[in-house]
């Protein structure tokens, strides 16, 4: 789910949800006959059906090699154009097309798109799999599922380890489990690479704080991006994200304040406040804008989210240009 969605559900009472290079190798692919090849070169025939439960508790069962996807969240729009041809993919959200959200604009093009979920607009695109999230309208589940199409729910992408669960969980229902294990293998190497870059250079503490209001705490993948690339979360005190005073903001000085590029205007605003003016970040003028796409990633690529944090807390050290696998 992109930023603006986290504050806006958060708000609601309700869980919501390229620049580098493919990484070097040999991932495993889809052939032409929809078997999995791995990085021998040998089929490795995927077994349906396949089922599952999913986040809200229900029972899917995906009873063949899945042909015609629908995805409801931009996370697993991310996912799925790295696991599978795009041939499979019938249905994606308008926010996989949208540069400052997206890190998949190119591998979209063409595919049919979404803005909200809805039942109608999906079952359009003759699915055999739809990929959603807990936080849609009541009874779009539902009608889906009374098609008798398989629907599977996501609530978690609260962390790297939750990221990597529902990759692997996609990498199950589309038969593409070693593709799946190869692209979780890539996030690790490449935060084993950051956290090497940055080892012994400090940790300054680092506060996520937006127009909105509210700053990023524990059970949040902010609160993984800001430790993964050498830093300690000032919230971290917090649990998920709480709306905060500028009190608060004074008793936790961090010595980094960060914020989305699309909201990067308050950053300003922000330092020009006179109550704040005894805060680290401020008085030091550590306050930084991070890309949309990187920081709100809830797919592979909140690695360059790391990145792009860790290269402004960390000017000193030698970050690597990492490549996400795609």
């Amino acid at each position: 789910m992109k930023r603006s969605s986290q504050f806006a559900t958060v708000l609601a009472c309700a869980l919501a949800l390229s620049v580098l290079v493919t990484a070097c190798g040999s991932p495993s692919s889809q052939n032409s006959a929809g078997n999995e090849t791995n990085t021998t070169g040998q089929a490795a025939k995927a077994t349906f059906p396949v089922t599952l439960t999913d986040d809200a508790g229900k029972q899917v069962t995906v009873k063949s090699m899945p042909q015609h996807i629908a995805s409801g969240t931009e996370g697993t729009d991310e996912i799925l154009v790295s696991l599978i041809p795009t041939s499979k993919i019938s249905l994606v959200t308008n926010l996989s097309s949208d540069p400052t959200y997206s890190n998949v604009v190119n591998q979209v093009k063409g595919i049919p798109q979404m803005s909200n979920a809805d039942a109608e607009k999906i079952l359009s695109v003759h699915p055999d799999l739809v990929l959603l999230a807990s936080y849609v309208k009541p009874g779009i589940v539902d009608q889906i599922r009374n098609s008798g199409v398989p629907v599977y729910e996501f609530n978690d992408f609260t962390s790297v380890d939750s990221i990597e669960k529902n990759i692997k969980v996609v990498g199950q229902l589309v038969g593409a489990t070693d593709k799946a294990n190869a692209l979780v293998n890539n996030i690790n190497s490449n935060i084993k690479q950051i956290q090497s870059a940055v080892s012994g250079d400090g940790s300054p503490s680092v506060l996520d704080y937006s127009s909105y209001g509210f700053a990023g705490g524990k059970n949040t993948t902010v609160n993984d991006i800001i430790q993964d690339a050498g830093g300690t979360n000032a919230a971290a005190n917090l649990d998920g994200w709480q709306k905060i005073s500028d009190e608060e903001i004074v008793k936790m000085n961090p010595d980094v304040i960060i914020d989305s590029e699309a909201d990067k205007a308050f950053l300003t605003k922000l330092a020009q406040r006179p109550d704040l003016q005894s805060v680290t970040a401020i008085r030091k003028h550590q306050m930084y804008a991070i890309p949309d796409a990187d920081l709100s990633s809830v797919s592979q690529y909140i690695v360059k989210g790391m990145v792009d944090l860790a290269k402004d807390i960390h000017p000193k050290s030698s970050i690597p240009n990492l490549q996400v696998m795609q």
